[in-house]
């Protein structure tokens, strides 16, 4: 079986971890760097991974994310953090991640020009800029869980919780950076819950 579909069997939403067993330094980095190396739209990596290694700030968190116990039972919980104002086609952020590519001026520019007709005709005219933000934020989500499994780490990914009160807790500046989803990392208690998924006949199509 290729390794990445064994790792994908392996992941499941774990609801119940063993807060004794902890991630060792080096294999959280790599499950970061998996964060680190995710695609984003036009390259602008409009984000930010807060790990919450506080016992106490974890404690203060449950109760705004419905009280689940994976926020403060899991070895680490990581914040994912939009950052929609730095993606404006008019911020100096953006010129200056095409200018990493080192491409010539004139190639820069159009590259420029092309991202703003995408953003102003495609994006806002569709969605706010944090809506646009979460969804990259979204794809490294799914990169540091596929990561941790291919380790033999679980996790559980996040959406019940209250944004703004996570945000104060946190303090997070929100005028820079606003949350995106919450994502747990540890080790399971017990087995998973049984897996469901369509079938590929079901959910695919060719054309």
């Amino acid at each position: 079986m290729n390794p990445v579909i064994d790792a994908l069997k392996f992941r499941h939403a774990c609801k119940k971890f063993d807060p004794q067993k902890k991630i060792a330094g080096p294999e959280l980095d790599i499950i970061l760097e998996g964060a680190r190396l995710s695609p984003t739209s036009f390259g602008m990596e409009a984000w930010k991974f807060l790990v919450v290694v506080s016992d106490d700030i974890r404690q203060a968190l449950r109760p705004a994310c419905w009280d689940q116990p994976q926020v403060t039972d899991s070895s680490h919980l990581v914040v994912i953090l939009a950052r929609p104002s730095l993606i404006d086609p008019s911020n100096d952020y953006v010129k200056s991640s095409f200018l990493r590519r080192e491409l010539s001026e004139d190639i820069t520019q159009a590259y420029i020009k092309k991202y703003k007709w995408h953003m102003e005709k495609e994006v806002f005219s569709r969605m706010n800029a944090y809506a646009w933000c979460s969804k990259q934020c979204y794809i490294a989500l799914a990169n540091m869980m596929t990561t941790a499994a291919s380790m033999g780490i679980d996790s559980c990914p996040m959406e019940g919780f209250e944004k703004d009160r996570v945000e104060a807790l946190l303090e997070i500046d929100t005028r820079a950076f606003e949350v995106a989803v919450l994502v747990a990392f540890g080790y399971r208690e017990g087995e998973p819950s049984v897996r469901r998924r369509y079938s590929l006949g079901q959910l695919v199509e060719f054309r």
